[in-house]
């Protein structure tokens, strides 16, 4: 044999292809030369793979071959093709004719030096775009095997079509090919970890909480709408943010399968929540890069980490002013675009902002426990950092004095209630189940996504009836963009009310929550540059 085709796959971005991997002896000095457009780690594979492929007993001959990876427009980038490329110069050194043709499969999976195989990222892109290309399935290394147990569960009958052959060794799969015959191996719907197979998030059950907070916390996992959280220090803001994901329901089929790409490009190990669909919760640092909180050519970043789930940036105002500024667009349109040198790229961001600070440098501005000691320009400068345009977009704006509920005491106490996320859960899908009908007819997931022009319709009311309902508000309004907002979350207030019809307390508590007033009942004065 002059000539061997084996078949992977890799990322462009959010693009996936399928390449096809060649090898092939010619003329020249004895050497091992991969071309195609390859990165570093991919060209390093190829002595990962003549290592393993010498653990197995196979030498490859002394002439020079020739290691291609096409088409070579496309970068290719990853070690998960060490696999595929020992497949390729297995099959050219020893001649072997395979009981399977290894075409019909593609392979991905990084090698150790004595043959094992070990995880890698992208597997979830690589599995749909096999499929795309009539493929039969994916050979991957054991400890991927928990992703493609959970694609096998989707309601998708492209998925169960999908056939997956997981190995812990170069041997296993070379003895595979040849002999058609795989190891035994549990089955895949036995592979997700059961409910207690994990680590149990926060939750609300050590939580204190009124009747108000609870009101807040399922505003927004109903309506999925962000949230913003200002108060003085110890009022409970990241104690609150941490533990609203123990109340989301679990995440629709689209939103987990765009999450579980997502993660599983950024990390070869998925963790176990999200394969269960359980939303994910992202919370980095205030010192975070841009590429780490946007993304990158690259891979995505903090923000698309969290699509379905809840990002919390605490220290609001401590994040550089252009992170801030670049929120903008993924609470808009629900997706980040970058523009690099490398490419164009969008990753998805489908995220509920959780942000939190202080009322000012000191912490103690509006306090009623301590006294501030920030001066006039500090207090104007602290509230300069917040950005105005990505405030305004913003559904909800609390303020957490008295957050915790309860005195000091009950901080080493456990609360009272040991089921509260499980009932704040449960009303959250009553409340989604009663507006799914109007939302599914308006044509939008979410209370959130509600479009301005159809806000009467998705209101219940005439137009007389909801022009009279928001006609105080409009004079007192400082943008068009403050009513609409309200208006959403009044909707949400109504759905968990089980109101075919937003009420006139709703608007008004929904109206209390918006930037201005919030900010005016902090003492902030009444301009809408002081927020």
């Amino acid at each position: 044999m002059t000539k061997s085709v084996v078949h992977s796959a890799v990322c462009d971005g959010t693009a996936t292809f399928v390449v096809a991997v060649e090898s092939s002896l010619t003329r020249g000095y004895a050497n091992l030369q991969l071309i195609g457009n390859a990165s570093e780690v991919c060209r390093d594979g190829k002595e990962r793979a003549r290592s393993a492929l010498e653990h197995c007993g196979i030498v490859l001959p002394p002439r020079r071959i020739v290691i291609s990876i096409s088409p070579a427009d496309v970068k290719k980038d990853g070690n998960h093709l060490d696999l595929p490329i020992a497949i390729s110069l297995a099959l050219l050194a020893t001649g072997m004719s395979p009981a399977l043709d290894p075409c019909d499969w593609v392979f991905a999976a990084e090698l150790s030096l004595d043959g094992e195989l070990r995880p890698v990222r992208g597997l979830v892109s690589f599995a749909i775009e096999a499929l795309a290309q009539n493929k039969k399935g994916l050979v991957i290394a054991a400890g991927n095997r928990r992703e493609m147990a959970t694609l096998a569960r989707f309601d998708d009958t492209r998925f169960q079509h999908l056939a997956c052959q997981s190995f812990h060794s170069l041997a296993e799969v070379l003895a595979w090919l040849a002999k058609g015959e795989a190891p035994a191996e549990a089955p895949l719907d036995s592979v997700i970890p059961g409910p207690c197979d994990h680590t149990e998030p926060a939750s609300f059950d050590d939580m204190a909480l009124d009747t108000s907070q609870e009101t807040i916390a399922l505003v927004v996992a109903t309506g999925l709408h962000s949230l913003m959280l200002r108060g003085t220090p110890g009022t409970g803001k990241s104690m609150f943010a941490q533990r609203l994901a123990s109340i989301l329901p679990d995440m629709g089929q689209g939103d987990h399968l765009d999450a579980l790409k997502i993660t599983s490009s950024y990390s070869s190990l998925i963790p176990r929540p999200l394969l269960r669909g359980r939303p994910p919760f992202r919370n980095p640092h205030h010192q975070t890069s841009a590429a780490a909180l946007l993304g990158s050519t690259d891979g995505p970043g903090e923000i698309s980490l969290a699509h379905g789930g809840i990002l919390f940036l605490d220290e609001f105002p401590e994040f550089r002013r252009d992170l801030i500024e670049a929120l903008r667009e993924p609470l808009e349109n629900g997706e980040v675009r970058l523009a690099r040198a490398r490419g164009r790229i969008h990753w998805p961001a489908r995220f509920i902002l959780v942000a939190a600070a202080n009322n000012c440098p000191c912490g103690w501005f509006a306090s009623s426990q301590k006294r501030c000691i920030c001066t006039t320009q500090k207090l104007l400068a602290y509230r300069l950092k917040f950005s105005g345009p990505v405030l305004d977009r913003i559904d909800l704006h609390c303020n957490t004095q008295g957050m915790a509920g309860a005195p000091h005491e009950s901080l080493f106490k456990r609360s009272a209630e040991s089921q509260r996320s499980q009932r704040l859960r449960e009303l959250v899908a009553a409340a989604r189940a009663f507006g799914k009908e109007r939302n599914q007819s308006l044509g939008v997931v979410s209370n959130r996504d509600l479009p301005a022009q159809r806000l009467t319709e998705a209101s219940g009311l005439s137009e007389s009836g909801f022009s009279a309902l928001i006609r105080p508000y409009v004079a007192e309004s400082p943008s068009p963009r403050a009513i609409v907002r309200a208006l959403r979350v009044a909707r949400t207030l109504a759905d968990l009310g089980a109101s075919a019809a937003i009420r006139e307390r709703d608007l008004a508590l929904a109206w209390g929550w918006q930037a201005e007033p919030a900010a005016r009942a902090r003492g902030e004065g009444g301009s809408g540059r002081s927020y």
